[in-house]
């Protein structure tokens, strides 16, 4: 409070400082988390459906650490709000006080105005730790992604590497997703290819409805990957295509997350 032109009891803007602008940072439980999960899934050699699954319990987790964030920014913003008015209602009592002791009836105009400009300020900060908020959330569903793919693409490449019998399970689900496997032509990677042939039999006895089955070599396919042909159509069932399915239900999940909240 100072004295001046204006009379007594009127407080200057610069005067009044309603804290140091809040930052959201990165907890380093959130990176303990995924890492967990990162680590899960890497120990696993998962099917489809358990990668599926793997994707959605670090959806899950991540949307529990992004509400966190969430309530933090929102209680940190409500505080500094609170404190403003606060200090606004009490340097508005104090200068119309000294106004009417002086005479001074400008005094609750200015008051006012000081008043209004601190509620303005701090409505300011509220907003921009909304959008920080925002930011960050978006921020981390796109880590989230490039960590669920990473995942998924080591899972799917151990388990072709390791483990010869993935073929003979890549090539069951293609068949079976097939309307019309009666008569199949299955095109594997020269890798794959004598293995294939060795369990034909294991492969009709797996597949159902299968009357005739050909296996051909492509050239064109790396190793756990296959192309059914029926008389209908083609189904490609390479890794790749898995892996990008994979993806696409993972978009598809937290499309419906963001619209559930």
């Amino acid at each position: 409070m100072y004295s001046g032109t204006f009379g007594y009891g009127v407080y200057k803007r610069n005067q009044v400082n309603i804290g140091n602008p809040y930052k959201i940072k990165p907890r380093k439980e959130e990176s303990k988390i995924i890492e967990e999960a990162y680590e899960e899934a890497a120990s696993a050699a998962p099917d489809p459906d358990e990668e599926l699954a793997i994707a959605q319990d670090i959806i899950y987790k991540a949307k529990e650490e992004a509400a966190t964030i969430k309530r933090e920014a929102e209680l940190e913003a409500e505080k500094i709000l609170n404190a403003a008015k606060e200090e606004a209602e009490l340097i508005k009592a104090e200068t119309e006080q000294t106004a009417k002791e002086e005479g001074y009836r400008k005094g609750e105009e200015l008051a006012q105005q000081h008043y209004n400009r601190l509620l303005a300020e701090a409505e300011e900060f509220k907003n921009r730790c909304k959008e920080e908020y925002e930011e960050t959330i978006a921020g981390l569903e796109a880590d989230i992604v490039e960590l669920v793919l990473g995942i998924a693409s080591k899972v799917v490449g151990e388990e072709i590497r390791n483990n010869k019998d993935v073929i003979l399970n890549i090539v069951r689900d293609t068949i079976r997703s097939c309307s019309n496997p009666e008569h199949i032509v299955l095109k594997v990677s020269n890798e794959d290819y004598d293995y294939v042939v060795q369990n034909q039999e294991v492969l009709l006895s797996m597949s159902g409805d299968i009357n005739t089955l050909e296996i051909k070599k492509d050239s064109s396919l790396t190793k756990g990957s296959c192309i059914v042909e029926s008389g209908i159509g083609a189904v490609d069932g390479s890794a790749d295509t898995r892996l990008e399915n994979i993806k696409q239900a993972f978009y598809d999940i937290m499309g419906e997350n963001g619209d559930n909240e």
